[in-house]
């Protein structure tokens, strides 16, 4: 077909990993999960109580009684949800030294919990949640270290790997 001058369609994707073109914004599994978050918002005194209601090792989506301005800064102050460990248990590989050396061992254990998670957060996005009347944030955090990266990722495996068990019993 000749299309005398007039730029080419380009061709549909048919499959394959989902392309930030194809409304692919995410790059982390955000898992749903509710939590209390007590917050500081930058240049203001005093802290204010809102719920996580979503959670990645990217950010956070903080639901609160007030609106914020795209590019808000907050402290957030939060633990998260350990109950689930209660019944969890992981095999854990231990070494133990004997005559002939060290030799592995599997044990299974309970995963400790989680440590207190002190974070910053800048808001991407702001909506007017109509079901819990409240103001929902999608946030992004920032200046994050390492331990507390590592501690989200963490508690984000151990959710995945529960919420998988228990699905699985419910079959079965």
């Amino acid at each position: 077909m000749f299309n005398f001058g007039r730029k080419r369609k380009a061709p549909a994707s048919r499959g394959g990993k989902p392309t930030p073109e194809a409304g692919q914004k995410r790059s982390m599994f955000r898992m749903p999960v509710e939590f209390d978050v007590l917050y500081t918002l930058d240049g203001r005194r005093g802290r204010r109580r809102g719920r996580a209601a979503d959670l990645s090792a990217g950010g956070v989506r903080l639901a609160t009684d007030e609106d914020f301005l795209k590019g808000s800064e907050l402290e957030l102050e939060f633990s998260l949800p350990a109950d689930f460990l209660d019944t969890m248990t992981i095999e854990k590989e231990v070494y133990e030294q004997t005559p002939f050396g060290l030799r592995p061992e599997t044990m299974r254990v309970q995963p400790p919990g989680f440590a207190p998670m002190h974070l910053r957060a800048r808001v991407l996005v702001t909506f007017y949640d109509l079901e819990t009347h409240s103001f929902g944030h999608g946030t992004t955090f920032f200046d994050i270290d390492e331990k507390s990266q590592e501690e989200l990722q963490r508690f984000i495996h151990l959710w995945q790997l529960n919420d998988i068990r228990t699905r699985r019993s419910i079959v079965d």
